[in-house]
């Protein structure tokens, strides 16, 4: 009898435990294309591993996007997952972040907002909520490229369900990275074409 009450329990507990997380909707367009691929993800944070030492260092843990994939673009949710990927944050502060004097609001929860500050040649605008005490997540992103075979990103938190167990991730800064590396590309020159006669 014990066994089958914790199986109901467990079975009743199974849609609150998926209901965790943030949900996020992509949309990307390639030059050329008048309409954007997309995609619905849920991004949760992965617990650090344990260790076999018998003194145990704190780890930080990853992240884990779960696709929807009833809805969205068939066949590109993979390649938009992948870049979508190398466009999220969650972590805390960093030196490029400043709390702005505005909150925004999901459901029944007031977030505060915090702005992004944009390496120089960058064409983006970025904003951050404080989805838990001193823990940071993309809430927009919206990006345009001169260059490329990506015309135009936008990435938007859609919702957030409990975020009670969010913690900050190991790569949790990974949107720095990547403005980093964009900003290196739009200083380059372009490459000049050689005709051969």
């Amino acid at each position: 009898m014990r066994r089958s009450w914790l199986l109901l329990f467990l079975l009743l507990a199974w849609p609150i435990q998926a209901q965790e997380g943030l949900r996020y909707r992509m949309q990307l367009w390639l030059h050329g294309d008048p309409q954007p691929l997309e995609t619905r993800f849920r991004l949760q944070s992965v617990a650090g591993t344990r260790s076999t030492n018998r003194v145990q260092k704190p780890r930080m843990g990853g992240w884990h996007l779960e696709v929807d994939r009833a809805q969205g673009t068939p066949y590109a949710q993979v390649m938009l997952l992948a870049r979508a990927e190398r466009l999220l944050y969650l972590a805390g502060p960093a030196p490029q972040t400043r709390l702005e004097p505005i909150s925004l609001r999901f459901g029944s929860r007031s977030l505060p907002v915090w702005s992004l500050e944009m390496p120089k040649g960058i064409h983006a605008s970025t904003v951050l909520v404080e989805v838990a005490p001193r823990l940071l997540a993309l809430c927009d992103f919206s990006a345009r490229f001169e260059r490329g075979d990506v015309d135009r990103v936008e990435l938007h938190l859609e919702g957030l369900d409990s975020t009670a167990r969010l913690i900050p991730a190991e790569d949790g800064t990974m949107l720095l990275t990547t403005l980093q590396s964009l900003a290196r590309e739009a200083q380059k020159e372009p490459e000049t074409l050689v005709m051969v006669r």
